[in-house]
């Protein structure tokens, strides 16, 4: 599966398992189908020249490290669809500018977006969210990042 240009998953697929095409470099693109629900832990981990994904809006599960090391991902979008992203989800994605959430603010894991810089725009009517997301400490503090969150009318 490591020469994989590009997948289609069939729509008979309802979860993407645990690390299945962690380290397809020459991955570009992934189409993923209605029927999918759940993304697994590492799925898409180190697929490096990934630059293109759709989650569809069946998705309400985003796993650790799904999308960890995707460095060249530049943009995605989370589906409103989506309640839970796990820990480091898209840890290293460092080329990551741009992320729209067109649904409330998901409950998230430790780091999701450590080491990567992008803003998160949301839609207007969207609960949550603040100006920022940052990873809490736990004692009141911001962890190392913290993203700024922008209206999706504030698009450039």
């Amino acid at each position: 599966a490591t020469n994989l240009t590009s997948i289609t998953i069939p729509d008979s697929v309802t979860s993407i398992g645990e690390a299945v095409f962690i380290g397809c470099h020459k991955l570009t693109s992934i189409t993923i189908p209605d029927s999918v629900t759940s993304i697994g832990d590492y799925t898409f981990s180190d697929c490096r020249n990934l630059t293109s994904i759709t989650i569809p809006d069946s998705v309400t599960s985003i796993g650790e490290g799904a999308f960890m090391d995707c460095t060249r991902l530049k943009t995605i979008t989370i589906p409103d669809s989506v309640t839970i992203i796990g820990d480091s989800a898209f840890f290293l994605c460092t080329n990551l500018t741009t992320v729209t959430f067109h649904g409330d603010a998901p409950k998230v894991g430790g780091g999701v977006f450590n080491k990567a810089n992008p803003t998160i725009y949301r839609k207007h009517e969207a609960k949550g969210w603040g100006d920022n997301w940052g990873q809490s400490r736990g004692d009141g503090s911001l962890a190392e990042y913290s993203i700024p969150v922008k209206l999706i009318s504030e698009k450039p």
